[in-house]
């Protein structure tokens, strides 16, 4: 007689199917990753994803909105737009798998995009940049100045590791590099 697994709840499969489809899409283009490696990677049959999820797609479009809602729950409540972007640095920076498999999904098929979470984040740090900001014009749209920091920002998270080597730099000199960059960008900030 075969035994069957122990239940779990659904709240419980469906995190461990996005965790296992997350720690997958990290490292390969979520096109190249099949839903039979996701079912061996999280130790569940692959039936349950589409039970759970319907498609592929909508799986990747899940994986994709939760790093996007973590990225807004991570920026939402900063003291000021600096303190939002350096936020946002260090959750990508703290989840680089999240992200690289956010990064992955997009690049590989931009329908998997939910613009209202990318929108959210982006919202988050205009308004806090139009505060710091208020009427002055200095040439720079505020909409441009947000998106060349998060452009920025996200740049320097998924890429920190790659900076800090090429600079010589080794792993103590983190915090202390990071105190720098969260200073360049109060000096963007405040010229822009």
């Amino acid at each position: 007689m075969t035994r069957r697994a122990p239940y779990r709840k659904r709240d419980v499969v469906r995190e461990d199917i996005l965790q296992a489809a997350e720690e997958l899409f990290a490292t390969r283009s979520p096109s190249e990753v099949s839903l039979r490696e996701i079912a061996d990677c999280g130790g569940f049959q692959h039936s349950l994803i589409t039970r759970h999820f319907g498609t592929k797609d909508e799986l990747i479009a899940q994986v994709v909105e939760r790093t996007l809602d973590a990225y807004v729950e991570a920026v939402r409540g900063a003291d000021d737009a600096v303190d939002g972007f350096v936020r946002g640095m260090e959750h990508m920076s703290a989840h680089p798998a999240s992200y690289q498999a956010m990064a992955r999904a997009l690049i590989d098929d931009a329908r998997n995009a939910p613009d209202g979470d990318l929108l959210a984040g982006f919202a988050i740090h205009r308004d806090q940049l139009a505060q710091v900001r208020g009427e002055r014009d200095d040439g720079v749209e505020l909409e441009v100045l947000t998106i060349a920091l998060m452009a920025f920002t996200s740049g320097w998270a998924f890429m920190e590791d790659r900076w800090m080597r090429a600079g010589g730099f080794d792993d103590a000199d983190r915090t202390r590099i990071r105190g720098q960059v969260a200073r360049l960008l109060q000096l963007l900030v405040e010229r822009s």
